[in-house]
């Protein structure tokens, strides 16, 4: 009698184990909240954020406009142009451009104030009163990890949150580390790593709330994640033995 007992608590131990495993592995509502700490109002007011001033970066692709009152010069320089009165131009590795007329012009580290104070001045050599416009024509950015749809992803803005960069890769999943989201930030040469916690409402108010062109974000995975995909590797085995198992319970009755 004893024997058989212990041959029946066999199958429901495993039974046992395998509910503890499930639920050790699940995820709490909480960690996959947003902001969980804001308070519950119906109205939260949010420091003002200054966006980051961008600057000139390698492989920064500019659009440039050139205008003046030297309409033979503008029209040699307008044969450059592609897509009608703009110019496109690439920082080259040295920080560099090249136009038409001026030739190199070292742009690397400006603003774009700063850019198209330094072209105006090239130009007043060819041109009287030039007139010059300048865009950014890429913002480029990475997201990887734990996300919906990672990739890189080139969109027509001067900036955006990290919000709406985790929104074009499909938003974090359910097994995201929402409190451990890095930033891998490289401005002309000058790397650091950003760790942003997005559990925390004090993100919202951060610097690093915005973005910056080239970002590489990068969302680590719960542990949680490795545990279950293990579990649910091993559970038809599990299952498979519990079953030969109740058959020689059975058996032996």
């Amino acid at each position: 009698m004893r024997k058989n007992r212990i041959s029946i608590s066999l199958p429901l131990c495993l039974f046992y184990v395998l509910i503890i495993s499930f639920t050790s592995s699940c995820i709490s509502n909480k960690s996959v909240i947003y902001f969980n700490n804001l308070p519950d109002t119906t109205k939260f007011q949010l420091d003002k954020l200054q966006p980051p001033a961008p600057t000139v970066q390698v492989n920064d692709i500019l659009e440039i406009n050139i205008g003046g009152e030297n309409e033979q010069t503008v029209q040699y320089i307008q044969t450059y142009f592609t897509g009608g009165s703009t110019m496109k131009a690439m920082v080259d590795l040295d920080g560099n451009i090249e136009l038409p007329k001026v030739g190199k012009i070292h742009v690397a580290g400006l603003s774009k104030d700063n850019v198209k104070d330094t072209l105006t001045k090239a130009y007043k050599e060819f041109l009287v009163n030039p007139l010059i416009q300048i865009n950014f024509g890429n913002f480029h950015f990475t997201v990887l990890g734990e996300v919906g749809s990672p990739g890189s992803f080139d969109i027509p803005a001067e900036k955006i949150t990290i919000l709406e960069a985790l929104a074009h890769a499909g938003d974090l999943t359910s097994y995201s580390e929402r409190s451990k989201v890095k930033v891998i930030r490289d401005i002309n040469g000058n790397r650091e790593i950003i760790s942003i916690d997005l559990t925390d409402k004090a993100a919202l108010n951060s610097a690093d709330y915005y973005i910056n062109r080239y970002d590489i974000i990068y969302v680590t995975a719960k542990k949680v994640k490795e545990t279950n995909e293990n579990l649910q590797r091993i559970t038809p085995y599990l299952g498979l033995v519990a079953s030969l198992l109740a058959i020689i319970v059975l058996i032996r009755q």
